[in-house]
């Protein structure tokens, strides 16, 4: 399970501090450089929430006959955002329960 977007964000903030405070001198660039690292980590954990999130709306109405779908089996995927981060993803197959209609919802 991953970490908390609000826990990891005090996180960050405290890595930054203690990167800071071994680099002082550090130049603008270095310390943008610094960031740009950790929000790499800060947007890996929004998405996989997020993608969690969607997860769990996954009843959508049927393309063919508009009756309600069912989960019936899971996959995960893993998505590569800007930085080559991977962020995992689940999604469940869905079947109609009415016409057998089958797919998986965008994710």
């Amino acid at each position: 399970m991953s970490t908390p977007p609000n826990e990891l964000m005090d996180q960050v903030r405290r890595d930054l501090a203690a990167w800071h405070a071994t680099h002082p001198r550090a130049t603008f660039a270095e310390m943008e450089s610094a960031v740009e690292e950790r929000i790499r980590l800060l947007r890996a954990a929004l998405l996989q929430e997020r993608a969690g999130a969607a997860r769990q709306e996954e009843h959508p109405a049927c393309p063919s006959c508009g009756a309600t779908m069912l989960p019936r089996s899971q996959s995960t995927r893993s998505v590569i955002m800007q930085g080559e981060e991977a962020v995992g993803v689940e999604r469940s197959y869905v079947v109609c329960p009415a016409c057998g209609t089958g797919l998986f919802p965008p994710g």
